[in-house]
């Protein structure tokens, strides 16, 4: 549909609009779909005229990219673009030319048919919001997005002003979302943002996964960087009793991911959303894997993938405080390889090799690299967080240690409440809380601690308040990620 000024209209209704192009004479079919510059109207004979348009089926990645035809030459539409007469905006205008036509039952309307109508639903959008020759593209007739159905839709006069309620009630409703530009996501990401969606929202709404009786230390959504933020949130709400392992997306090439792990996404080709999740008890992972499932077909797996097995295998042979990386505790049995999905070449998985280089600068930028070491294989070779800040909770060994001590402490501190609040059940406290911290040092997870719990900080008004508190001091055990190794020529003859 375009505006004509006075409203939305087909747009093989408009004889002059905004660039003074005649309509009328435009491709009887609607839009030619092509994977390749039309030379003639969808008939394969008909010259083509001024104001055809034309939709690139060459590039699904970036549908629908829409070319208008000036007489000339063929001039791309901007998608972003819902403020000039030049512009398009997207927006569910209509199912049929009428409103009497059953989405259930009735046939499906024509393209054609659609064109030469200029019927439009109550809820399509204002057009006295856009400027005259603004196109509308119609995505609740439009194919390769989401939509749900809704049967009632029409049913309250009040939802649209000054809406009568059609003869019809029910209609199908785009569902799939839009991105940061006001752009409808089409094909495999309007189906990906749905699957998105409903799962941010299943996050959102758990009680269950907020209830105390509901066990876990790890929280990992593979294949979902887009659920980090709903992961920490779940884990704010825990009180930080978990840690989270992050992906970084499938599709991610080396030379992109600094501007990702940096949040430039200007300077992404892919057009990837940056890294913007900050959290001590997450550490994102960089690149994805080449596996097998259970039926012996080979997939590509996301990062977080591979490490949930790495971390669970650490912690069988050691403990939670102890750096799920390196030749130890690190390596990674259930991939061949490590890269990425190339988009641009039909989605062929790319084998790649972590450098150095390419390792520095992951973890300059707070994202553990996946490598390949000789004689080695597969190994997470990186335990940083992605901590704000640099502190001793900007890596992994650690932030999982105080995790680990949240869950134990209160568990001990449980059966107190309610015992009265006296130097006898303060001591008993202290007692407790020292033997687990106690069989942490010994377990290689503390150099020291301190427990305070007497009347120094639990006041006479603290008492009244029915509160104990309990001030731990810990001076956690470090990692090693660097070693030097000088080595020094002497002359022969020289004291060693």
């Amino acid at each position: 549909m375009v505006s004509d000024g006075s409203g939305w209209k087909g747009y093989r209704t408009v004889g002059n609009d905004a660039r003074g192009y005649n309509l009328v004479n435009t491709d009887p079919a609607g839009p030619i779909l092509s994977a390749s510059r039309p030379t003639t109207q969808s008939d394969g004979s008909t010259p083509l005229v001024a104001g055809d348009l034309w939709i690139n089926t060459g590039d699904l990645e970036n549908y629908p990219m829409i070319y208008r035809f000036d007489g000339s030459n063929w001039a791309l539409i901007d998608n972003t673009d819902n403020i000039s007469s030049d512009g398009i905006v997207f927006a569910d205008a209509r199912w049929s030319y009428n409103g009497t036509t059953d989405p259930i039952i009735g046939g499906l309307p024509k393209i054609a048919d659609l064109l030469t109508s200029n019927y439009i639903d109550d809820d399509c959008p204002d057009y006295r919001l856009y400027p005259r020759g603004a196109l509308l593209f119609n995505t609740r007739r439009s194919g390769y997005n989401v939509k749900r159905f809704e049967s009632k839709w029409f049913d309250n006069p009040d939802a649209f002003a000054g809406a009568v309620v059609p003869e019809v009630k029910s209609t199908w409703v785009s569902h799939s979302g839009v991105d940061s530009n006001g752009v409808p996501y089409f094909g495999h990401k309007a189906q990906r943002n749905t699957v998105v969606e409903a799962m941010k929202a299943a996050i959102e709404s758990s009680t269950e996964l907020r209830e105390e009786q509901t066990q876990f230390n790890l929280i990992v959504c593979p294949g979902y960087p887009e659920l980090i933020q709903n992961m920490i949130a779940l884990n704010n709400d825990r009180k930080q009793t978990a840690f989270i392992i992050g992906d970084s997306p499938l599709d991610l090439t080396s030379s992109d991911v600094e501007a990702w792990s940096k949040n430039t996404a200007l300077a992404l080709d892919n057009g990837e959303q940056g890294l913007v999740s900050t959290s001590e008890y997450l550490a994102v992972y960089y690149p994805s894997a080449f596996s097998t499932d259970l039926s012996g077909n080979s997939v590509v797996v996301p990062a977080s993938h591979v490490m949930l097995r790495t971390y669970i295998r650490s912690d069988n042979v050691s403990y939670p405080w102890f750096a799920p990386a390196g030749v130890r505790r690190g390596v990674v049995d259930n991939a061949s390889s490590i890269g990425y999905i190339d988009t641009t070449d039909g989605g062929i998985f790319r084998s790649i090799g972590v450098t150095v280089g390419l390792r520095d600068t992951l973890y300059e930028n707070r994202v553990n690299p996946l490598t390949v070491l000789p004689g080695v294989g597969l190994v997470a070779y990186g335990q940083k967080t992605r901590s704000p800040m640099t502190s001793a909770q900007d890596r992994v060994n650690v932030a999982r240690l105080i995790v680990y001590l949240r869950l134990v402490l209160d568990k001990v501190a449980r059966p107190f409440i309610f015992e009265p609040n006296d130097s006898i059940t303060r001591n008993q406290v202290k007692s407790a809380f020292e033997a687990v911290l106690n069989d942490v040092v010994a377990k290689r997870g503390l150099y020291d601690y301190l427990v305070v719990c007497d009347d120094t900080n639990n006041t006479p008004d603290r008492i009244d308040r029915n509160e104990l508190y309990v001030d731990i001091a810990i001076k956690p055990v470090k990692a090693i990620e660097f070693v030097y190794i000088p080595v020094r020529i002497l002359n022969t003859g020289a004291a060693l």
